[in-house]
């Protein structure tokens, strides 16, 4: 039995900001860099360098880790999420426009092999666990920071 989705990745953009809502219920298969927002196919058309996440509302079931990460050679971590909850579902709400970006950006856009892709991996998910995603986020057009 493959992995769920209840729903599959809906991104909404309009050119400037967009959002992204995904909902999986787990076979107890992992996700390993599973691509949320990739930068050249979902947001063709556009010069688009990176992506400036404004928020992420997470709520998980399960007893199982979520991250984060912008795609690079190394990619870099941008948030984890852990839940133990074996019957209860627990929420995480992050809010990264107070930052003084306005949203939470690479580290370095000028890493090796960076793409700007938003990914996501999950370790320890077992069957019936799951989670119920929204982000919110930006785009950049110019290098943000470089090494």
């Amino acid at each position: 039995m493959a992995n769920t989705f209840n729903i599959n990745k809906v991104l909404q953009y309009d050119g400037t900001r967009g959002s992204l809502h995904y909902v999986l219920t787990s076979d107890s298969t992992d996700l390993t860099n599973d691509s949320l927002i990739d930068l050249s196919a979902d947001l063709a058309g556009d010069t688009v360098t990176s992506i400036k996440l404004r928020t992420t509302d997470i709520i998980m079931y399960g007893n199982f880790f979520a991250f984060l990460e912008y795609d690079a050679t190394t990619d870099q971590e941008i948030d984890r999420f852990e839940t133990q909850a074996i019957d209860l579902s627990q929420q995480f709400v992050r809010d990264y426009t107070d930052m003084p970006s306005g949203g939470k950006l690479a580290d370095d856009t000028g890493a090796t092999g960076f793409t700007g892709d938003l990914l996501l991996t999950t370790s320890g998910m077992a069957s019936g666990d799951g989670f119920n995603l929204l982000i919110t986020f930006e785009v950049s057009t110019t290098a943000v920071k470089t090494s």
